[in-house]
C-alpha cells in the first residue's frame, strides 16, 4: 500500500473523502496510519501483524494527537512488537486493570465484600464514599492516588464539614488497608495524613429539667418517632439499635440484639424496664413487617434530622429558652451518669450499655463471668422510676401514699 512522508502542514490540509473513509500511511514510521472519514474526523493508528493476523492500535485523534506525538507512540508500539509483545492486547489488559482497580470500583467492592459483612454502619461508609470520594477520583487507578490527593480532598471537605473530613479519612484508611491485604496496593496513601481536626470526647448530658422537657416533647411529637425517643431515654441503647428493633428480638423484659447490629460486634441482651416494655407493647404491628418502630409497615424508621429539629423546638418552648446543643447519643451518657448518681456500680452500668470489659482489667476479662443480668434489670427499673418522679412528681407521690395506706 502506497505511503507518503507526512508533514504537519500536509496532515492539516489533507481532504477527507466524500463518502466512507480513507487511510494515509506515513513513509517515515512504517505502520503509522492517518485515517480520515467523510465526517471530517482524522485519527491516528498503528497497524502490525501478530502470527500473520492484522492488528490495529488506536493512537488518538488529530489535532489532539499531533503528527510528532503519533510518530512517537507508533515507534514505541513498533518496538514492543519487535520484542514479541502485542500492544493491542497489552492496552486491553491495561484497560481491564484500570476498570477493576479504579477507585470507584475498588470502593464499591470494599463496601460490598467487607463493610456490609463486618461493619454495623456500612451504609454510612457507602454514603460518604459515593458522595465525597468517588466523585473526586472516579475511575482513577488506586495505585495512582497519592498522599497529596488525599490531603487535597480532605482539606476541601473540611472547609464545610471538618468532622465529615475526619470520617472520610477513617473510611479511606480502612479501604486502602483492605486493598493492601489483597495485594492491589503496596502502601496506603492515607498513611501519614493527620485528621483535619482533633477529635474530642463529648461530655454533654441532659439535666433533669431537659429530660422532663424532652419527654414532654416526645409526647407532643407523638407517633413512632416519639415512642422511639422515649425508648432511647429509658434503655440507653444506640439510635440505630432501637430503630431496627425487631419483634422477634423481644423476650418479655429483654431485647436480644444480634452482633451484626451492635457497635462492639457482640450479641447483646438489653434489659427493659416496665416503662420500656409498655412503650414497645404500645406500638402497632404490621403484617409481614418485622420492625417495632416503623412508619410505613415495611422498613425501620429513618430521617432523624427533621425529628431532632422538632424536638429542639418543643424542648425550647417547654424550657422557655433555647436548648443547648445535644444529640440523641447523649442520652446514653445521661443514663449512665444518672445510674451512677443512683448508686449503681460501674460494672453494672457497663452491662446496661453493652460495653465490654476493659482489656487491661485481667480479672474482668478472664475471670469474672457473672452476667449481671439481674443487677442490670434492677438498674434500668431504678432509672425508669427516677424518670417517673421527674416527669410526674405529684402522681408518684400520690401513688406511694396510697400504697403506704
Amino acid at each position: 500500500m502506497a505511503s507518503i512522508r507526512l508533514t504537519a502542514t500536509a496532515v492539516e490540509k489533507l481532504t477527507p473523502p466524500a463518502t466512507g473513509r480513507k487511510d494515509v500511511y506515513d513513509a517515515e514510521v512504517p505502520g503509522l496510519v492517518l485515517r480520515m472519514s467523510s465526517s471530517g474526523v482524522k485519527s491516528w493508528s498503528f497497524t502490525y501483524r501478530v502470527e500473520g493476523k492484522p492488528r490495529r492500535l488506536t493512537l488518538g485523534a488529530f489535532p489532539g494527537v499531533s503528527l510528532k506525538l503519533a510518530r512517537d507512540r507508533a515507534r514505541e508500539a513498533r518496538a514492543a512488537v519487535q520484542r514479541g509483545e502485542d500492544p493491542v492486547e497489552d492496552k486491553k489488559t491495561e484497560e481491564r486493570e484500570k476498570q477493576l482497580n479504579g477507585f470507584a470500583a475498588c470502593a464499591r467492592d470494599y463496601v460490598e465484600k467487607y463493610a456490609k459483612r463486618r461493619q454495623r454502619t456500612w451504609a454510612e461508609t457507602e454514603r460518604v464514599m459515593e458522595k465525597l470520594a468517588i466523585p473526586a477520583w472516579g475511575d482513577k487507578p488506586v495505585k495512582e492516588i497519592r498522599r497529596r490527593d488525599v490531603v487535597e480532598l480532605l482539606d476541601k471537605v473540611a472547609v464545610k464539614t471538618p468532622h465529615q473530613a475526619n470520617r472520610l479519612r477513617a473510611y479511606l484508611s480502612r479501604m486502602f488497608k483492605w486493598l493492601i491485604e489483597r495485594e492491589v496496593l503496596e502502601v496506603s496513601p492515607v498513611m501519614g495524613v493527620a485528621p483535619r481536626i482533633k477529635p474530642y470526647a463529648r461530655s454533654r448530658i441532659l439535666s433533669d429539667a431537659e429530660l422532663v422537657a424532652l419527654w414532654k416533647a416526645t409526647e407532643r411529637l407523638g407517633g413512632t418517632f416519639g415512642a422511639c425517643v422515649r425508648y432511647l431515654i429509658t434503655t440507653g441503647v444506640r439510635r440505630d439499635e432501637a430503630s431496627c428493633l425487631r419483634w422477634d428480638e423481644l423476650d418479655g423484659p429483654w431485647a436480644a440484639m444480634p452482633a451484626s447490629r451492635m457497635k462492639g460486634g457482640r450479641d447483646f441482651r438489653a434489659p427493659l424496664s416496665s416503662t420500656a416494655v409498655s412503650i414497645v407493647e404500645g406500638m402497632p404491628r404490621f403484617e409481614k413487617c418485622p420492625y417495632v418502630f416503623t412508619t410505613n409497615g415495611r422498613s425501620p424508621i429513618s430521617g432523624w434530622s427533621k425529628t431532632k429539629e422538632k424536638l429542639d423546638k418543643y424542648m425550647s418552648e417547654e424550657l422557655g429558652e433555647p436548648v443547648a446543643d445535644w444529640r440523641l447519643h447523649d442520652l446514653r451518657r445521661t443514663l449512665a451518669s444518672g445510674l451512677a448518681g443512683l448508686g449503681v456500680r460501674s460494672e453494672i452500668i457497663k452491662r446496661v450499655l453493652g460495653h465490654a470489659a476493659n482489656s487491661n482489667d485481667v480479672t474482668a476479662v478472664h475471670y469474672n463471668w457473672h452476667s449481671y443480668d439481674a443487677e442490670a434489670m434492677a438498674a434500668v427499673q431504678a432509672w425508669a422510676d427516677h424518670l417517673a418522679r421527674l416527669i410526674e412528681p405529684e402522681a408518684v407521690d400520690t401513688r406511694e401514699l396510697s400504697m403506704a395506706v
